[in-house]
């Protein structure tokens, strides 16, 4: 289920999505999305283990997207310490091309995504989740990153 969290009421800040995308929108004030240097991590403390930032790589010879940061409460839910890895459904885990997927539809329209789904992880653990991503750059037309926030549940 892919939705746009701009379109959904807050009933405060307890979800980590409703978070993030309320300090996105600060962040980009009239623009389309804001600049990855403009990510303070301590305004967003109290949900940024639960965060992830990808980096998108269209432009050298290493395609693809790379983790430039992974919050310490997601790698449980991967199996597995992914920062600085580069993001590929062939190497990582199969689960992970629904992500390449998500990411790649947050790049093509420049807009928000929450997402619900599950995956099995590294360790072979089921996985329920539900994250946002949410477009960064430094000009209206072009997505260099990807921030994230998750809430996952091992099954």
């Amino acid at each position: 289920m892919s939705q746009n969290p701009l379109q959904e009421q807050s009933s405060g800040h307890n979800r980590i999505h409703e978070r993030l995308v309320d300090y996105w929108n600060s962040l980009r004030a009239g623009r389309a999305f804001p600049k990855e240097s403009e990510i303070d991590p301590s305004q967003i403390h109290e949900i940024w283990n639960s965060c992830f930032l990808i980096q998108n790589k269209p432009d050298t010879k290493e395609k693809g997207y790379r983790y430039a940061y992974l919050g310490v409460d997601l790698i449980d839910a991967w199996g597995d310490d992914l920062s600085s890895q580069e993001i590929s459904s062939r190497l990582i885990n199969p689960s992970h091309e629904n992500f390449v997927k998500k990411f790649d539809e947050v790049i093509a329209t420049k807009a928000p995504l929450v997402d619900e789904s599950e995956f099995v992880n590294t360790r072979r653990i089921k996985i329920k989740y539900r994250t946002c991503m949410l477009p960064l750059g430094n000009a209206p037309d072009s997505v260099e990153f990807i921030i994230g926030g998750m809430k996952w549940k091992a099954y």
